[in-house]
């Protein structure tokens, strides 16, 4: 994904708002809070379930940065599978290794908070109380390795740009986040998703600090809303 500036470099537009109140995606009152929509409301997801669940987001380093953040303050703990490069963009991930791994000390962690993972079998079970991100930094085709598998564990697959490469990763995903996308990537996303044209192509018209969350055939429109918190630790 194209970025100029930290969030995004596309120009800033607004949705129709007859448009945004007919996109609806099922939201629980004890999720994570993913930001606000066109009527100030706050918008929660529950991206943590008694089953596994798992979810891609296509977008920037900022927001990214943000909807970890915001896992960690429902009381997840992250455990990170990225690329140790040098120039992420080289490697087409959003970010290090080390760059994630800083996240615990944001979150007041000492590497209990988030941690290089040992992926399959070597970190802790999650439960209701202390659910468990598999963060996934790997390049723009995603992950190899399998989904999770136990309760209360999600998995969330971080893509910088969406190529033809990443469309499984969508297509296989129970929860699609994304932000403002080029026209030809917000055409993979419909056809990963099939969903219809007026629905896809409205991700190539959001504003700044903006995230499109997709699952189950629909949709919600939402505005990020960063805290002072935020703001501080991120920009």
């Amino acid at each position: 994904m194209p970025t100029g500036d930290p969030k995004t470099a596309a120009p800033e537009r607004r949705l129709a708002g007859d448009l945004l109140g007919r996109l609806t995606l099922d939201v629980d009152a004890i999720g994570v809070v993913l930001g606000r929509d066109g009527t100030n409301q706050p918008v929660l997801l529950r991206l943590f379930r008694p089953e596994p669940l798992t979810v891609a987001f296509v977008g920037d380093w900022w927001t990214a940065q943000v909807l970890v953040f915001r896992c960690l303050g429902h009381g997840a703990r992250v455990a990170v599978d990225a690329v140790d490069a040098v120039v992420p963009a080289a490697a087409g991930t959003i970010a290090t290794l080390a760059h994630w791994l800083a996240l615990d000390r944001a979150a007041g962690g000492a590497g209990d908070r988030v941690w290089r993972s040992a992926y399959p079998g070597g970190d802790e079970p999650a439960d209701p109380t202390r659910p468990l991100l598999r963060l996934r930094d790997v390049g723009v085709h995603g992950p190899e390795r399998r989904p999770p598998t136990r309760a209360w564990e999600t998995q969330l697959t971080v893509l910088p740009r969406l190529t033809p490469a990443g469309v499984p990763v969508l297509a296989g995903a129970d929860v699609v986040l994304v932000q403002r996308l080029t026209q030809p990537e917000a055409a993979l996303v419909g056809s990963a998703l099939a969903l219809p044209r007026p629905v896809w192509s409205a991700v190539t018209t959001m504003g700044n600090e903006m995230v499109a969350a997709f699952g189950g055939g629909s949709a919600r429109y939402v505005w990020l809303t960063p805290t002072r918190v935020e703001h501080q630790l991120f920009g």
